[in-house]
Order: C-alpha cells, then sequence, then structure tokens
C-alpha cells in the first residue's frame, strides 16, 4: 500500500501528517507508525497525525507519539495540520476542527498559525513543579537557567514516579527579559527533549501567571525551534481563550510504502 503523507514542523517539533478523510490508514498500526517515526529506519518525527473523517467538523485530529502510540492534544501539531488543510483546500483560513481534547479554533496567515487550546481550570504541586493539564499533562518549574541543568535525566527520573503512570512531560522555564522567557521540554511518548512543544508553552505560560511571575496575558517563549506565543484570559483561578501561535513549515511531501 502506498500513502501520501507531508512532513511538517511547528518550531522544531516535527509531524508525518497523512490525509486519512477516506479511512485507508491501516488499524492497529501501533508498530507500523514507531517505524515511520524512526529517525534512522523510517521517515523520523516526533509523532504522526490522521486527519480523520467527521460528520460534525470539517476533519478530526488523531495524534500518535513517535513511539506508535495514540496519545494526548499537541499544540504544535494541531497548528501544523491547520496549515496543512489549507493547504490542501480542505478548510479555509478560519476554521475549527475536533481532537480528542474537544474543539478547536485556528486562524493561519501565511506560514504564522494561531490555535485555539482547551480551558484550564486549576492546578496542583508535585513537589517544586507545577502540574497542568493543558489538553496534556505538564510539569512546569522556573529555575535561574534551562540551559545550566539536565533535563533528560531529571525528566526520566520523574517517569518512574507512582505519580504519573501514563507518564508526563516536564517543562523548565527561566527569564530572558520582560516578556520572552526560554523553555525546554521533555516530552513522554517521545521520550526525550524536542525542539519545542506547544502543550508545554501553553502549561509553562499559564504557570508563570499563576507564580505570579508575568502580569501580562501575553507571553513570548523561547524554544529551541523559534519563538511561540500564548495569549490568555484569566476569571478566578480559571484559564480560557487560550490561543498558542507560531510559525509552521512545510518540509517536504513523499510517498510511504506500507
Amino acid at each position: 500500500m502506498k500513502i501520501n503523507f507531508d512532513k511538517y514542523h511547528g518550531c522544531g517539533n516535527d509531524f508525518i501528517i497523512i490525509n486519512n478523510l477516506s479511512n485507508t490508514f491501516p488499524k492497529d498500526s501501533e508498530n507500523q507508525i514507531k517505524k515511520i517515526c524512526n529517525r534512522r529506519f523510517g521517515i523520523g518525527a516526533d509523532g504522526l497525525i490522521l486527519i480523520n473523517y467527521n460528520d460534525k467538523f470539517p476533519f478530526e485530529m488523531i495524534y500518535y507519539n513517535s513511539d506508535g502510540k495514540i496519545s494526548t492534544m499537541c499544540g504544535n501539531g494541531g497548528r501544523c495540520v491547520m496549515h496543512y488543510c489549507y493547504s490542501n483546500d480542505i478548510i479555509d483560513n478560519k476554521s475549527e476542527f475536533l481532537a480528542c481534547d474537544g474543539i478547536h479554533h485556528g486562524i493561519i496567515n501565511d506560514d504564522y498559525v494561531k490555535v485555539s487550546m482547551s480551558d484550564v481550570n486549576g492546578y496542583e504541586k508535585y513537589n517544586d513543579y507545577l502540574f497542568l493539564n493543558t489538553g496534556s499533562p505538564h510539569l512546569v518549574k522556573f529555575v535561574d537557567d534551562v540551559s545550566s541543568l539536565d533535563l533528560i535525566n531529571i525528566s526520566r527520573n520523574i517517569q518512574k514516579s507512582n505519580r504519573f503512570d501514563n507518564g508526563v512531560n516536564v517543562n523548565l522555564v527561566s527569564r530572558k527579559n520582560d516578556n520572552l522567557y526560554e523553555i525546554r521540554t521533555y516530552e513522554r511518548g517521545v521520550e526525550d527533549e524536542t525542539l519545542s512543544c506547544g502543550t508545554g508553552a501553553v502549561a509553562s505560560a499559564l504557570a508563570l501567571n499563576i507564580l505570579s511571575l508575568i502580569n501580562s496575558k501575553t507571553v513570548n517563549l523561547d524554544t529551541k525551534g523559534g519563538l511561540l506565543t500564548v495569549d490568555f484570559n484569566k476569571s478566578n483561578s480559571k484559564y480560557t481563550d487560550i490561543h498558542l501561535s507560531g510559525k509552521v513549515k512545510k518540509v517536504f511531501t513523499g510517498i510511504l510504502e506500507l
């Protein structure tokens, strides 16, 4: 079987995107997806996205991590899939789609894509981290200098905790200037640091607000792969009107043989 795909990235967070509106992608394909995402023996990506048919929305986004397992919401993936669908005349430049955590709205302006994220109501504390669910589970810690810490070992030790049976994403954040923060993210399912993470950027922006480190409702986050912007509103302890914005890029198109 031959399947067309596009390779995209959003600030270095890279994805294989497949149009599955006709439901041709094989079922029970965990091992297949794991091989496809392998950077030495496959195409290579942080994850794979299927664009599925839905009778109430233009499409439904199904996201798989590079371990082949179906996963929770991916913010950068949502931005990339919006651009793909717009480029392939599936949607207009303003549209909506369904994901595992509900409805998302997006706006495409050339290579800049803004997508709405799920509301966040409250947080928990885990040791010296804040835990938030922004469509995916995230720990966030504010530190003096993210570049000086061993994010991978820190994060892999956290994965051993009984508190996170399904794993957890880990974010370290430090201040660069008045409204620019540096962020590094370890993603579960990838089991490594990624160049950026959309839901991690959202979690980090909200954590900075919770910790009273920012006054602005717009936060710029400098990832290893580029700049992400998060804006939000807050009422009591609930965060609403959350949006994730940044550039995306189509890297190449190919044909996958399964």
